[in-house]
């Protein structure tokens, strides 16, 4: 990861961010050594942005799984101009749907409601006004992930001071909807500590003298689950919901 270059934008999105029913839910920042921690690496924010990118940064998202300390969303504008407004409006159910069909390639309306339910008759609808999925014949299939998804990273952070075993847990809970995930600590850890998260795939980003020491995390192929849909949806919302943006 390099620092942001001066051109690109950054948006932080957490519980004071007036994103309404459109973003999710937040966990408000605690006081104490991991807020500064966190605030620290927020200041530096070591960062490999592709142009035309934005970087969305969310503070403590609620989501399936817990409130990941940071979730860093780098998505490609260009890809949401053609984008439907009704596509603010899906719900989580409707994620689901999506993915499965992304990974299944197709199914029948009666294959669907076998898995999810009679309220994926919504879903389907609700993905169909979106532009999204398409019939074809008496299948629904999704449009091609090059239009439809527009986040080229999607990067997980877990800060804590001490508890290594645990904040190593937690990253590695993050994996299942990130494509690289992180454990951000004060100081390099042992060299055992180190090799359990490689192990795992996991990331660490550590002060010294001031700057962010990276050792990088294992990339896996986006979306990685119906969460991964989730954040990629938010950080396009987030652009036109009042969050704070600024340039790096």
């Amino acid at each position: 990861m390099r620092k942001l270059p001066s051109a690109c934008r950054v948006m932080f999105v957490d519980s004071d961010s007036k994103n309404g029913a459109l973003g999710p839910r937040f966990r408000r920042t605690r006081p104490g050594p991991e807020l500064e921690l966190i605030e620290s690496f927020i200041r530096v924010m070591p960062l490999q942005i592709p142009r035309g990118c934005i970087a969305t940064v969310f503070r403590e998202p609620g989501i399936e799984s817990g409130f990941p300390d940071l979730v860093i969303v780098v998505w490609r504008e260009k890809i949401t101009f053609r984008w439907r407004p009704e596509r603010k409006f899906l719900q989580t159910q409707d994620f689901r749907l999506l993915h499965f069909l992304h990974h299944n390639g197709r199914a029948s309306q009666d294959e669907i409601v076998a898995w999810f339910g009679r309220r994926a008759i919504a879903s389907i609808q609700r993905l169909h006004d979106s532009a999204m999925i398409r019939c074809v014949r008496s299948w629904w299939a999704p449009r091609a992930l090059q239009t439809s998804f527009a986040a080229a990273k999607i990067i997980a952070v877990e800060a804590k001071v001490g508890k290594w075993r645990k904040v190593l847990n937690q990253a590695l809970l993050n994996t299942w909807f990130a494509s690289r995930s992180y454990v951000l600590v004060p100081n390099l850890p042992s060299e055992p500590q180190l090799a359990a998260a490689k192990a795992l795939g996991i990331g660490v980003c550590s002060f010294c003298n001031g700057e962010v020491r990276e050792i990088a995390a294992e990339s896996s192929e986006l979306p990685k689950s119906y969460a991964s849909w989730m954040f990629n949806e938010w950080a396009w919302r987030s652009s036109h919901h009042g969050v704070r943006e600024t340039s790096a």
